[in-house]
């Protein structure tokens, strides 16, 4: 596009050079913006839809044409799969398979087989998905445009922080009414030891997993134990018996050995992954436009039960 542009500039009749840079740096601002690939997208759907959305299927029905670029696309397809060039006996199978496949396919839409289908509509729905994903054409971002997105999506970028832990348990099935009680009381006595993570097999109860963990990050913790738990200690210091804290399997005191704290990284080191998340979004920013226009034309009715109706089958599950 830019190198059309600039042809064209070129061809014009501008007074001066500087004339001409400005009136390119203006057009490429205008392909820049998300709205033109917009308004692009929807004058291509448009003359698709006028090309073959408005013929009338009834003139082809009873007529199946198989072009040579339909022959050469089954035998490459069958090349593809076998690592061979079919024989004379394979083709005409392939052609004779490719026809049957249309003669059922028209007679499926003639007996209306594609109406209130959800697979039909979900396949065509993911076609038009995929064919206005290969039409948008995303522009390469500014350095500022990089800089900006990589600032305000720093976290995904930043490895996570790393945190090492001791925890002993407490048997809620063993214990019952007691077992907060008697964490509370463990935890006094922890506090005191001059080295607080040894000679622990004294306290709480047997553990079907590990007692120590090494360097795990929320996202393992948090799949071990649960959200409550990880996010607990994400926020604890290090240095000191903490809890009783809850888990799927029970209760829990706490220790939190050690945490490596990442920094955070500089744009150069990912800057290939920050391109591609940038396209992305621009991609279903540009969709999502896209969508809300062909929203627009539409007007959505969403019926919900009568109350009056919904009371009879109540009665019908009560008895």
């Amino acid at each position: 596009v830019n190198n059309l542009l600039m042809g064209l500039v070129h061809k014009s009749n501008f007074n001066n050079t500087i004339e001409r840079i400005e009136i390119l740096k203006i057009l490429k601002n205008i392909i820049r913006n998300p709205i033109f690939h917009f308004f692009v997208l929807g004058a291509f759907i448009y003359v698709l839809y006028g090309m073959f959305g408005v013929r009338e299927y009834k003139e082809l029905e009873r007529t199946i044409v198989v072009t040579p670029t339909t022959i050469n696309w089954l035998e490459d397809t069958w090349e593809k799969r076998w690592n061979r060039p079919p024989t004379a006996e394979e083709k005409e199978g392939m052609i004779q398979e490719y026809v049957k496949e249309n003669i059922l396919y028209r007679q499926a839409l003639e007996m209306g087989l594609d109406k209130d289908d959800v697979i039909v509509r979900r396949r065509l729905a993911q076609k038009l998905k995929f064919l206005t994903d290969d039409i948008i054409d995303i522009p390469e971002p500014s350095e500022e445009e990089l800089s900006g997105y990589f600032k305000d999506n720093i976290d995904q970028y930043k490895s996570p922080d790393l945190t090492t832990f001791t925890h002993i348990f407490f048997d809620p099935d063993k214990r019952e009414e007691n077992t907060l009680t008697d964490a509370e009381d463990a935890k006094s006595k922890l506090q005191k030891l001059e080295k607080p993570t040894e000679g622990l097999d004294k306290f709480g109860d047997n553990f079907m997993l590990q007692s120590y963990y090494p360097e795990k990050s929320e996202q393992e913790i948090s799949k071990l134990f649960g959200t409550q738990f990880a996010n607990t200690i994400s926020e604890q210091s290090p240095g000191e018996w903490q809890g009783p804290i809850l888990s799927g399997y029970g209760t829990h005191l706490v220790y939190v050995n050690g945490r490596i704290i990442t920094p955070e990284p500089a744009i150069e080191d990912v800057r290939d992954q920050v391109i591609v998340d940038w396209e992305d979004g621009k991609r279903k920013e540009i969709n999502n436009e896209f969508y809300e226009n062909l929203f627009s034309r539409y007007e959505v009715i969403i019926e919900e039960e009568s109350p009056e109706a919904q009371k009879p089958q109540n009665e019908e599950k009560a008895e």
